[in-house]
């Protein structure tokens, strides 16, 4: 016959048991229920960056986590640039950007697979910046090349004169911007230039105002474009 010590024993021990094997179930299901969020995007800051050939630029990359927070990456991003020889990255958590030479690379962050893309611009310190030809005329649905340059160098002797890839031309008529004439950098054509197209234009004849600007500088120059009708 079992004592009432002995049954007693057995009893803790089955419960005991019990409650372990209900720890382990809670434990389990608290495990599956909270998974640790995983990156879902990257954003590079700034979103265009610009920098002078010499100097250096600090990046950061922001994630976002699958479940809606989100911060700054402080470790384990990885950085690359598509062309070094005009602009080089370092770095793993926030980035550094050296600029080495005019031109527009591509810069990549990268972690747990995820990635995104910032396009860079590399630039040089300018005393003086130009476009040409002066005041064309063209008939509608055709295109004009522009070519911008620094230092007064309009024939280009110094091909670094060239800023057609990285300046900015913005198309207004009677103050107000509009978005034809388009103009798009071009680093297919000799040299590299903006070519501005006029397809679409309705109202004709009419002439536009186009101002160029150039990253880390105040200064400007302008050119007007008139657009004819078709004969």
């Amino acid at each position: 016959m079992a004592t009432r010590t002995g049954l007693a024993g057995r009893r803790l021990s089955l419960t005991l048991a019990f409650g372990a094997l209900v720890a382990a179930a809670i434990g389990a299901a608290c495990n599956g229920f909270f998974v640790n969020p995983t990156l879902t995007s990257i954003t590079i800051s700034p979103t265009s960056p610009a920098v002078q050939v010499g100097q250096t630029l600090s990046l950061k990359a922001y994630g976002v986590y699958s479940d809606g927070t989100g911060s700054y990456l402080t470790s384990g991003v990885s950085w690359s640039s598509s062309d070094p020889s005009e602009a080089t990255v370092t770095g793993s958590g926030g980035a550094t950007l050296k600029g080495v030479a005019i031109g527009s690379p591509t810069i990549t962050a990268a972690s747990e697979a995820v990635t995104n893309t910032a396009t860079a611009n590399v630039y040089m310190p300018i005393s003086a910046i130009g476009i040409k030809p002066t005041n064309p005329t063209v008939t509608v649905g055709t295109s004009q090349a522009f070519v911008v340059y620094a230092n007064g160098d309009s024939t280009l002797t110094n091909p670094d004169d060239n800023l057609s890839l990285q300046a900015t031309l913005t198309v207004t008529q009677t103050g107000t911007a509009v978005s034809i004439p388009a103009c798009t950098p071009t680093a297919s054509d000799t040299p590299p230039d903006q070519e501005c197209t006029t397809a679409g234009l309705t109202t004709l004849p009419a002439t536009f105002l186009i101002t160029v600007t150039y990253p880390g500088t105040t200064l400007t120059a302008t050119t007007n474009l008139t657009v004819d009708p078709a004969p």
